[in-house]
This record gives C-alpha cells, sequence and structure tokens, in this order.
C-alpha cells in the first residue's frame, strides 16, 4: 500500500492541504476549499494510501510552496504526479508548468502550444481538473481577452495569486 505525506498551511485565504507520494506533489486544495475537498481528492489521486501527517518544512513541495506564499519568485519545480490523468491533460498541465512566473497564457494559447489550435474549450476542462494547483499554474491561464475565468477556487484566489507574483503581496 502507497503511503502519502500530508501537510496543512494556513494562508491569509484559508488552509491549504497537500499530500506527497512516492512520485511527488499528488494533491494540493487551495483556499475556497475545505478538508472534505481535500479528502475526496486525495481519495481520487491516492485511493487507499496510509496518510501521515508531516509539517511543510519536512517536504520539498512544502518548502517551496511556503517560499512562493511569502512572495519570493521561487522555482516551483518539487516532483508532480499527474499519474491517472489523460494524456491531453498531462500534456496541457505540462505546458501550464512552462509559463512563467508572473506572466499569463489564454486558453487559447495553450491550446495552440500543445497542437490543438481549435481546443480552447477542451484545454479549459483540462485545466479544471488540475490536481496541483500552483505547481501547475492554472491561476495563470486567462480568458481571450485577458479577463480572469474559471477558477475552481475562486476567482478572489486567481486574482491573489496573480497579485502575490506581479505586486509580491505575500499570503501568510
Amino acid at each position: 500500500m502507497e503511503s502519502v505525506k500530508v501537510f496543512t498551511l494556513e494562508t491569509r485565504l484559508g488552509p491549504m492541504y497537500g499530500a506527497v507520494g512516492p512520485r511527488g506533489l499528488v494533491a494540493l486544495s487551495i483556499p475556497a476549499h475545505d478538508l472534505r475537498h481535500f479528502g475526496r481528492l486525495l481519495d481520487r489521486r491516492a485511493p487507499g494510501a496510509a496518510t501521515q501527517a508531516v509539517a511543510p518544512e519536512e517536504l520539498e513541495a512544502g518548502r517551496q510552496l511556503l517560499a512562493y506564499l511569502r512572495g519570493e519568485p521561487v522555482e516551483l519545480d518539487a516532483p508532480v504526479d499527474l499519474e491517472g490523468l489523460s494524456p491531453f491533460t498531462r500534456a496541457v498541465l505540462a505546458e501550464l508548468r512552462r509559463i512563467p512566473y508572473g506572466q499569463r497564457r489564454t486558453y487559447g494559447q495553450v491550446a495552440a502550444a500543445v497542437g490543438r489550435p481549435r481546443a480552447a474549450r477542451a484545454v479549459g476542462r483540462a485545466v479544471g481538473s488540475n490536481p496541483v494547483p500552483i505547481f501547475v499554474p492554472c491561476h495563470r491561464v486567462v480568458g481571450s481577452r485577458g479577463a480572469l475565468t474559471g477558477f475552481g477556487a475562486g476567482l478572489d484566489t486567481k486574482r491573489a495569486l496573480l497579485d502575490l507574483e506581479l505586486m509580491g503581496q505575500p499570503l501568510l
């Protein structure tokens, strides 16, 4: 049976919950989602896994997330485990990881980058299924005219993450 280390971080927006398995960060639930949401996400991403609570500082993903939330322009390159996602979704999420800190891309730009220029809506669905936001920066994807659209944790959270990157406003 797989073992997963879980951590909690308190932010200005509310708690974040993360889980790291043997292959990397498997789940991250950001503010606007409660502990039940995280439990459901973890059940989908690591069914039957034994969990162990740890401090975020004990894990590379936790240390990077803490630095990011303090407003440090850190490279969020901790391993992520995207096992079980479709090849298209994995391609979209890999493209999101290439969006530089503080920059934005439209759904159409991401669709073109993955070789499916007419698949902006499919890209939106793939982005919406991202189990590890921030590390796969779905908050950096915006509507065709730059409008903040579609974020599972709410547009206020999306705006706060973008403000953190653009203006250095820490969330811890």
